[in-house]
């Protein structure tokens, strides 16, 4: 499955199964006009553009990225995903570290809210 999920399925599994791809335009295509992105310790960011352009220069850094779910807790439109994350540096080498994911939908399905709770310090260090 790919885009947003509108019924009550694994939609916070297939997002970050789109994430993982590193596939611009589909991870935007969950992404609502009022989408709101919290990202490590970056100053919040707000709106499509500004999103894809986070992502983009996110994303131009690593070579991959796979997240490995151990819990997820969903109440409706709201999910809270803890994973294990592992990211391919240009280099080849690989560093795995956790995360913690709020996501929210809209009512029209997409996500208006995506906070990614992560200490990207790992994956800069050596």
């Amino acid at each position: 499955m790919t885009g947003p999920a509108r019924s009550h399925d694994d939609w916070a599994g297939a997002f970050f199964r789109d994430a993982d791809r590193l596939d611009l335009p589909l991870l935007m295509s969950w992404f609502g006009p009022d989408i709101d992105l919290r990202l490590a310790n970056v100053p919040p960011i707000a709106g499509r553009e500004a999103v894809e352009a986070t992502f983009a220069e996110f994303w131009s850094g690593i070579k991959g990225m796979r997240h490995v779910r151990e819990q997820l807790v969903v109440d409706g439109d709201t999910a809270f995903q803890g994973s294990q994350v592992t990211y391919t540096r240009p280099d080849g080498g690989e560093v795995t570290m956790p995360v913690a994911s709020h996501l929210r939908r809209d009512a029209g399905g997409t996500l208006d809210r995506l906070w990614i709770y992560i200490d990207l310090g790992p994956l800069y260090a050596g």
